[in-house]
């Protein structure tokens, strides 16, 4: 369902206050219950001018252990995260490095690029949508405006419950990403869009934005739309007081996701890993190393 919230000018004065404007935005229940929706099993972090806080005490933050709005005016705060797993248990600091206590991570392409140029980064939304849907993945896609730029984000239960792991997951991104570059390309020159840029930031306990969240530096709300809502995307649905915010962000198809994500880790490999002589770290692969092996297996 699309929601259109009421317009409210006084929330839009030009002498609002910063703590002003988060006690409101945060204050409404529809902002709270979205949030609460999607943070329920993920490790929080907000932030600000405060700089960040990611931990009460010991324990991680999550979203059962915050009142909002109170703790985001207290610590100067404005801008809400969460990692890109889900998990299982959320109690102690150490729990969210125990990688058996992951129960999923959500598949997404962050799209960075300068606000002004907001239409090349529809445009390029379009094109990874287009992507997905050419591997089979339509129903269980969604898109957040993050305030400069956007994510395409697949449902992580549009995945069978065995490959809802960080390899799919990681893959999945990683192959759409090599799929849609030149298409990028040629959007970024078409708009002189310079800054615009689509990366796969998924690795352990990675962020993004919570839907509904303030940015955290310019006032703008997160929203999400669904493919079907890109033609008709203007920045002034962001806005705070009268942003346009689709609660069907969560609609998904159990299994949609399996064969694509079985195919991108064919072909890219899961998340990339070097076996140090102590402990272990990451590393990813040569991007030619992948186009190449992109071309000979020629997924979809």
């Amino acid at each position: 369902m699309r929601r259109r919230t009421p317009n409210l000018e006084r929330f839009l004065g030009e002498d609002k206050s910063l703590d002003e404007l988060v006690r409101e935005h945060y204050s409404r229940q529809d902002v709270k219950s979205e949030i609460t929706k999607f943070s329920r099993g993920r490790w929080l972090a907000i932030t600000g001018k405060g700089g960040w806080i990611r931990h009460l005490g010991r324990r991680p933050l999550i979203i059962e252990s915050i009142r909002l709005p109170n703790l985001l005016i207290k610590t100067g705060m404005r801008a809400i995260y969460a990692t890109t797993s889900v998990y299982r248990r959320l109690r102690v600091k150490e729990d969210p490095y125990i990688e058996e206590n992951v129960v999923a991570v959500t598949p997404f392409l962050d799209i960075d690029n300068d606000q002004s140029h907001w239409k090349a980064t529809i445009e390029t939304a379009k094109v990874i949508v287009e992507e997905l849907e050419r591997m089979g993945v339509e129903k269980s896609v969604y898109i957040l405006w993050s305030g400069r730029g956007a994510h395409v984000r697949v449902h992580e239960l549009s995945l069978s419950r065995k490959i809802r792991n960080l390899d799919y997951a990681w893959a999945l991104s990683e192959c759409i990403r090599l799929r849609v570059g030149a298409k990028v390309a040629e959007i970024r020159a078409k708009y002189e869009a310079l800054s615009l840029r689509v990366e796969n930031q998924l690795k352990p306990r990675s962020l993004f934005t919570v839907p509904l969240s303030l940015h955290r530096k310019i006032d703008r709300v997160a929203i999400c739309m669904k493919p079907d809502q890109l033609d008709e995307f203007d920045i002034s649905w962001s806005q705070p007081g009268s942003f346009i915010h689709n609660t069907e962000w969560d609609r998904y198809d159990v299994g949609e996701a399996d064969q694509a994500v079985k195919d991108s880790l064919r072909i890219v490999g899961g998340y990339p890993i070097v076996r140090a002589r102590v402990g272990m770290r990451r590393k990813e692969p040569p991007v030619d190393e992948m186009v190449r092996k992109w071309n000979y297996e020629n997924v979809g």
